[in-house]
């Protein structure tokens, strides 16, 4: 689980070793906050990722397979897998 940390500089960094780390077959379920000015809590906007921004770089790190879930009231969230 990676969770409301992908707001953090280079977070592809932090993908790829969730990748190499991940046993075959395995999954990722990455949760962060809605890209919404009015969610209450978070990170600023201007660093807060928007789910279209983690499933890219989850994919540029090798992770496929994107599912991405409605998380109300204040995040979302995508499960990639191996």
């Amino acid at each position: 689980m990676i969770f409301n940390i992908l707001h953090i500089d280079k977070p592809e960094i932090m993908l790829k070793e969730a990748w190499r780390i991940l046993k075959k077959k395995g999954k990722v379920g990455i949760i962060h906050w809605n890209y919404d000015p009015l969610t209450p809590r978070g990170p600023s906007m201007n660093i807060r990722p928007t789910p279209g921004q983690c499933i890219q770089w989850a994919k540029e790190v090798g992770f496929s397979h994107p599912q991405q879930y409605d998380l109300k009231p204040y995040h979302y969230g995508i499960v990639r897998k191996e």
